[in-house]
């Protein structure tokens, strides 16, 4: 008979391997286990494989040496073979059904079982008197309960509030890195870059060169070729520095040893310094030097200076100081901007660190009507910051024995005696004043504990006699119209 082989995987499961099954069109299945593998090692395996197979009409085979698997399809009616040859050259036997085990021992009596479970009551459990005795206590339980847990209280409390004061002298330097309960903090450093500029009238005066001297100049042929002399040809004097003229026009030396020319010159530069003696111009610049001799036969003339204003060295430094004194303020302006509301400027300690930038407007030594400063430069300044001064002022205050009293959390209030005052070594010293609200110490506990159970009237009188109130604390009980304060802690509410 033809027989469907199919060989299972190590991964597969009951679901996988009915799955296989569905696809088999003959009227055997031959599953093959595979070598040293253990799959659907369990008796339902083996049985939802078997009924799946009678559902397909087939007839179910195995192939495995696993000794488990082999005895429950023995039980089952399963066949098993060593080898797939050995199932196809075989007959398969067919299933036999199991007849259903017979009971060993007697069917048990129901009502004897009932019996030992359920025992009949007691004659004087079923009395009615009894029965009522304890529905009563039943009831009153249930009214006992209700009286424990049903009330509930919320007590609202105002305690009184007392002011605490302290006058603290504080000391603030750099040199310090952490608040000191003793009164000294850190005094901590902003740095800005200001710059600005500022014009000045210029007092003082200097002479400049006004107009340039003119004269004759006389030259000399020292060869026997003619010579061109070009307007321009430079000629001046022998000393140093040397002052030089230059010929306003175009000439020609006629040839000849000592052959002559005069030809108007006018000094390269102007000044009084210009006006030369005569035979003061004794030498020519450029190739013409070894060809002609020169001299001035008259003096030189017409060299003029005029007067002008021009910044003193006065004007310079007072000019920079003013602008400086101008710088700070605006320094200390926009320094005063910057940190957060609360921290403490120490106004003396504002200190030019250096200059970044000065430049003059017109340079030294140069003529202007008015003379321009442009400064850039760097400021420091100390301060003490406003949380620092919390933490001090916090820490002396809690420093103080308190007692029955807790301070009320941001009612701490600082203010600045007078002004600081800095000292040369850079210390700043100031006097704080902090003040803040303090409330007693009032335990929920008890206050729960000293009115349990009692009236309104007398809960009130008792929490006035033992706790700080500034008025009678107010109950809200719940319902309305219960007289009394609960039994019970966890019922009671406190409220301030």
């Amino acid at each position: 008979m033809k027989t469907q082989i199919i060989h299972l995987e190590q991964n597969d499961d009951v679901v996988s391997v009915r799955d296989k099954m569905s696809w088999a069109k003959t009227k055997r299945i031959l599953l093959v286990w595979p070598a040293r593998q253990r799959l659907l090692t369990r008796d339902l395996d083996l049985l939802l494989l078997q009924r799946h197979a009678a559902n397909l009409g087939a007839q179910l085979g195995l192939v495995t040496r696993i000794p488990n698997v082999r005895e429950v399809a023995s039980e089952l009616g399963i066949a098993c073979f060593a080898s797939v040859s050995q199932a196809q050259g075989s007959h398969w036997r067919r299933r036999t059904l199991h007849q259903k085990p017979k009971r060993r021992t007697a069917r048990p009596d129901l009502r004897t079982l009932r019996a030992e479970v359920h025992p009949p009551l007691l004659d004087w459990l079923a009395h009615p008197v009894t029965r009522l005795t304890f529905f009563t206590l039943g009831v009153l339980a249930v009214i006992a309960v209700l009286l424990l847990f049903l009330p509930s209280t919320e007590i609202s409390l105002n305690p009184q509030l007392r002011n605490q004061e302290l006058t603290l002298q504080v000391n603030a330097s750099p040199g310090i890195t952490t608040v000191n309960m003793a009164g000294s903090l850190p005094a901590r450093k902003l740095t800005i870059v200001v710059e600005d500029s500022q014009s000045t009238p210029a007092t003082g005066q200097t002479t400049l060169p006004d107009k340039p001297a003119e004269g004759t100049a006389r030259f000399r042929n020292l060869t026997t070729s003619v010579i061109g002399i070009p307007v321009g040809t430079v000629i001046r004097t022998l000393a140093e520095p040397p002052i030089k003229f230059a010929t306003t026009r175009d000439a020609v030396l006629a040839a000849g040893l000592d052959k002559t020319i005069d030809i108007p010159i006018r000094a390269i530069e102007p000044g009084l310094t210009r006006n030369l003696a005569a035979d003061s111009l004794n030498a020519i610049e450029g190739e013409l030097g070894t060809e002609i001799a020169v001299t001035n036969p008259n003096p030189t003339s017409g060299g003029a200076e005029r007067v002008v204003s021009m910044p003193s060295a006065a004007d310079r430094t007072h000019l920079r100081s003013v602008l400086l004194a101008q710088m700070r303020l605006q320094a200390f302006a926009q320094l005063s901007e910057q940190p957060s509301e609360g921290d403490l400027f120490f106004p003396n300690s504002l200190v030019l660190e250096k200059i970044l930038e000065e430049t003059y407007q017109p340079l030294e030594g140069q003529p202007g009507e008015t003379l321009t400063l442009t400064l850039q430069a760097e400021f420091t300044i100390q301060y003490a910051q406003a949380s620092d001064i919390r933490s001090l002022a916090a820490a002396a205050l809690d420093a103080v024995n308190l007692k029955d009293w807790r301070p009320v959390t941001s009612t701490l209030k600082i203010a600045i005696a007078g002004d600081p005052v800095s000292n040369g070594n850079g210390t700043t010293r100031f006097t704080i004043q902090a003040t803040r609200l303090l409330i007693p110490n009032i335990s929920d506990n008890s206050v729960k504990r000293s009115v349990l159970g009692l009236s309104v009237d007398e809960a009130r009188v008792r929490l006035q006699s033992m706790f700080p109130l500034a008025s009678p604390p107010r109950f809200k009980l719940t319902p309305a119209w219960w007289p009394w304060l609960p039994f019970l802690q966890f019922r009671i509410m406190i409220k301030e």
